[in-house]
């Protein structure tokens, strides 16, 4: 009896030690499907959810595509992108917002959206900074424009890189509109973006905040008379259709700043976070080159569906430049005054520095 007692509880205890590494495995194996899943360093697969509110026609889709090609070539298929555009994970906002909290690791805000976040950001909302491409350049890839990204860490994001939608222009359904004046009542749509509404406001429209996905409907039910949008939102979007009328007005460029999770970003190994930095760079690239002569494509395009466009002459376009100094003097001092001036000087816009000064 004393020795099959001996034996039985040998049997159990053998048991129990074969579950405790059954169960060890079983965790360990668990941690590291976690890591894969949130970008571990361990070299196994990662998932990249990225998300934009701008239709698959538009140039931000096909940048997207391009990094989604450079980053599973790079990566030799181990990082995947899974692309959601067309506000298919909501408006601008609740985008932002998911990608805070790790729901979605990149995504592309317009800048007046981000500047919820980033305070910092609200220096972009000044019209009339840039007088060309390059000057938008100058700034974004300069030492200003990475400050003003690394500004979106102190809300657990990361700040990859600008995209871009293009230069802002008015459509609306009322009739042609040249003279900053000739706004006064307009019922426009704007972002929900204060120091855009006080522009509006300072030239005597009505302006109307409203998410991206619901202008086109607002347009056609009335809700507002018109809107301001880069053309190729404005084309892709069919703004036009309802509100025909377009000034070019070109009064902000629009950048959209690839945001990424920060904490996901900082998960990553140093060669996967240089994977997925070095292909936003060259998808970037490849964006600027697509949009380079884009507008006057559109031009084209929008006047064969109807659209009646109106662009300014150089006197015409120095009134609405003129019109606005006095808002500078105005709200400079409500922003990051500062880092404002240094965005001014970087885009030698000697005018508007002299309004603040």
């Amino acid at each position: 009896m004393r020795i099959k007692y001996i034996l039985s509880l040998f049997s159990i205890v053998i048991a129990l030690f074969l579950v405790a590494c059954s169960n060890s495995e079983d965790n360990n194996a668990s941690g590291n499907d976690e890591a894969n899943t949130n970008g571990g360093d361990n070299g196994e697969s990662i998932e990249i959810t990225a998300a934009h509110v701008v239709s698959t026609d538009a140039t931000q889709q096909d940048m997207y595509e391009k990094f989604q090609e450079l980053v599973e070539d790079k990566s030799d298929g181990r990082i995947t992108v899974e692309i959601y555009p067309d506000g298919q994970l909501g408006g601008e906002r609740e985008m932002v917002e998911s990608t805070q909290a790790g729901d979605i690791q990149i995504s592309s805000p317009s800048v007046g959206v981000l500047e919820n976040f980033s305070d910092a950001l609200e220096v972009y909302d000044f019209p009339f900074i840039f007088e060309d491409r390059e000057s938008v350049y100058n700034v974004m890839d300069g030492e200003i424009g990475k400050e003003l990204l690394d500004d979106l860490e102190e809300s657990g994001l990361k700040g990859l890189g600008y995209s871009e939608n293009g230069w802002r222009h008015i459509t609306n359904n009322q009739g042609e509109i040249v003279k900053p004046e000739e706004v006064e009542g307009l019922k426009l749509r704007t972002m929900e973006v204060p120091m855009h509404m006080k522009f509006w406001e300072e030239l005597g429209a009505n302006p109307t905040p409203l998410e991206f996905t619901e202008v086109f409907t607002s347009l056609q039910q009335g809700v507002v008379d018109g809107q301001e949008n880069p053309l190729q939102l404005t084309y892709t979007s069919k703004f036009h259709e309802p509100a025909p009328y377009i000034t070019l007005t070109g009064h902000i460029f629009d950048p959209e700043i690839v945001i990424a999770n920060q904490e996901f970003m900082e998960s990553l190994s140093d060669e996967d976070q240089d994977i997925i930095n070095d292909s936003l760079d060259e998808a970037i690239e490849y964006l600027r080159e697509l949009n380079a002569d884009l507008d006057d494509e559109l031009k084209e395009k929008l006047e064969e569906d109807g659209a009646e466009i109106r662009e300014l002459t150089d006197e015409e376009h120095e009134a609405w430049v003129e019109a606005t100094l006095p808002f500078y003097e105005e709200y400079a001092d409500e922003v990051d005054k500062e880092k404002l001036k240094k965005v001014l000087e970087t885009a030698d816009n000697e005018k508007a520095l002299e309004a603040i000064e």
